[in-house]
């Protein structure tokens, strides 16, 4: 069955710029890319070789970034027969890490958020499995809109509401089914000052974070990424383990 990464942008240009990045890094750990982005995105600006993207319509009673981020989750309307794990833009692979079973429903640092919600990177399962999970339906703008009435966040006025629509609906709609899913826990470290997800280089503390001795994915920077102090921390992370693009 085909491994598939689903990754999800609107147009703005910090997220666009990981989109080659994500697809030779999860090429390298044997994964194809799927971007999912909204409709003002210009294809080009993604600069992919291999990898397809779909482009959802707009909804103008939600904002681009909950367009893009929900995205994931009806993904399998677009994706069958394919295993599909969802990811974020701003989290990179360093190695073959995920393992999932397609015969079951997996998910990943579920650790990492004190057991609360399920974390959107990483949640995998087949597109089979996705469409019954999230009973997909035709009328997919319709649907997506009965579950933003549903969940009650993505039309807040207030960041810390609206921004946590994907995860919650996703933990959710999963949560009936919590004795089939495969939890396969992270771990934490304290580093920097804070506790944080086990083997990621973390944008919190670049360098320090990278000291670990097993990496295993980089939480990028989404804020000014191509500052040279930036840019060059990323990609001597990034090169020394997938060389360049």
């Amino acid at each position: 069955m085909t491994k598939v990464v689903l990754v999800s942008t609107n147009n703005n240009p910090y997220y666009l710029f990981y989109a080659p990045y994500q697809e030779k890094a999860w090429n390298s750990c044997g994964w194809d890319l799927v971007v999912l982005t909204t409709c003002d995105v210009d294809e080009k600006d993604l600069k992919l070789k291999n990898s397809q993207v779909i482009k959802f319509p707009d909804i103008p009673e939600l904002r681009k970034e909950t367009i893009a981020q929900t995205s994931r989750l009806y993904a399998a309307n677009y994706i069958k027969d394919s295993l599909l794990m969802t990811c974020d833009m701003d989290l990179i692979p360093l190695q073959d890490y995920w393992k999932p079973d397609e015969n079951k429903m997996t998910v990943y640092g579920h650790d990492l958020t004190w057991r609360s919600f399920y974390p959107m990177g990483y949640i995998a399962m087949t597109s089979l499995r996705w469409n019954g999970i999230m009973e997909l339906k035709e009328d997919m703008v319709g649907q997506i809109l009965e579950d933003v009435e549903e969940i009650g966040l993505a039309l807040s006025d207030k960041w810390e509401s609206w921004w946590n629509h994907d995860w919650t609906l996703i933990t959710k709609r999963m949560k009936i089914y919590e004795e089939s899913i495969s939890f396969i826990d992270r771990g934490q470290v304290n580093i920097a000052g804070a506790t944080l997800a086990k083997g990621r280089v973390d944008r919190f503390n670049w360098q320090e974070t990278q000291k670990q001795p097993d990496l295993i994915d980089m939480h990028c920077e989404t804020n000014n990424v191509k500052h040279p102090s930036k840019l060059d921390a990323f990609l001597s992370v990034y090169e020394r383990i997938h060389g360049k693009l």
